[in-house]
């Protein structure tokens, strides 16, 4: 039995007066901003969201949105699955000023619009929640045994150069500007 699914948008009023709380899944596919993120768009997203009225009468959507996306990893580049998760406390305003107004607490969703894109506010929280740099377990990757080799190889060319320091060409460099006369040149 699949979740009922969450719709795009919602009236800005109602659910808030009426305390809904809604579970369900939304489809990863026609997220356009973060379709480019992720390999793959098939899947959904858990959601659950709850409306309602603050003590300071402000309309605020608390909730959480998981999903398993499918993602590059950026160590081996191969395809991984990755979990996401966020949780949110949103406070929605008509206007940018009213947003500046928002307590800490509360992130700000402009709109004063009739009907509230709630897809926007899922997408934007599933990609805030992605790293930059996906990768998969260093144990599980399968660039870990190259980087090891070649991190291995690194700090053997590095005790080998300390082992043969005397051999530096640009040892004589060093004792240039300490040894002679600042021979700068003149203005004219």
């Amino acid at each position: 039995m699949s979740n009922p699914e969450i719709p795009l948008s919602v009236d800005a009023l109602k659910p808030f007066e009426q305390g809904t709380v809604k579970e369900g899944s939304l489809a990863l596919a026609g997220m356009n901003r973060l379709e480019p993120l992720i390999l793959e768009t098939e899947g959904e997203a858990a959601v659950r969201l709850a409306f309602f009225f603050d003590d300071e009468r402000r309309r605020v959507i608390e909730g959480w949105v998981r999903a398993e996306l499918e993602v590059l990893c950026q160590r081996c580049l191969e395809a991984m699955r990755l979990p996401v998760e966020s949780t949110f406390r949103v406070g929605v305003v008509d206007t940018e000023v009213m947003a500046e107004q928002l307590p800490a607490t509360l992130e700000p969703m402009v709109s004063g619009q009739r009907d509230l894109p709630i897809h926007e506010l899922l997408e934007d929280e599933l990609i805030m929640s992605l790293p930059d740099y996906p990768v998969h377990e260093e144990a599980g990757c399968k660039a870990s045994a190259t980087l090891e080799r070649i991190n291995r190889d690194a700090d053997d060319a590095v005790a080998q150069a300390r082992e043969h320091d005397t051999d530096n060409p640009f040892r004589v460099l060093a004792g240039l500007g300490t040894g002679g006369q600042d021979q700068g040149g003149t203005d004219s």
